[in-house]
């Protein structure tokens, strides 16, 4: 290629990422959201952690908008490719941990509990996400953390959980 079309081709692609800057300024993100529905959606997530902290699985899936909501850890490529070993359809992420989780509040004889850090609440009418990093603690000693988000929605005047998903990093 020649430096002159080298050189017209990098104008162009300057002035596209440039163009395209332009329309990206004042074009932030808009909520239509409320100071009352970002408090509930906040007493939710609370209710969640007192719910695990009090192993209260019935409470626990009340606060879920259906059953077999979307409740999972993601997991490194190294794991999905070895559960493909077994499974080449493997989505990455299989069915959903809630029921197991549940189990493990109806069952556990340890103590458990989650903290939330760095919490962000962000709604627009009837629909919310949180994010926020947490660890989760057994007997007083954190086994595991990450990063976690869920969706939320409001219905029958209710803020109930769409979809958790989570990283997970042991501690052990």
């Amino acid at each position: 290629m020649s430096k002159k079309r080298a050189g017209a081709v990098f104008v162009m692609f300057l002035t596209c990422g440039l163009i395209t800057q332009a329309f990206a300024q004042g074009r932030e993100l808009k909520f239509n959201s409320n100071a009352d529905d970002i408090r509930k959606i906040g007493n939710l997530l609370e209710e969640f952690r007192q719910d695990i902290i009090h192993k209260d699985p019935y409470s626990l899936t009340k606060l879920m908008l259906y059953p077999n909501v979307l409740f999972h850890s993601i997991d490194n490529q190294e794991s999905v490719d070895s559960a493909r070993k077994l499974n080449a359809q493997f989505d990455g992420i299989g069915p959903s941990a809630l029921d197991g989780f549940v189990t493990l509040l109806a069952t556990s004889k340890d103590k458990l509990e989650e903290k939330f850090q760095n919490i962000e609440i962000r709604q627009d009418g009837d629909l919310g996400l949180v994010t926020f990093n947490y660890d989760f603690v057994i007997n007083d000693k954190i086994h595991h953390s990450g990063l976690e988000h869920w969706q939320v929605r409001k219905i029958d005047g209710q803020w109930k959980i769409l979809s958790v998903t989570w990283t997970k990093y042991s501690h052990n």
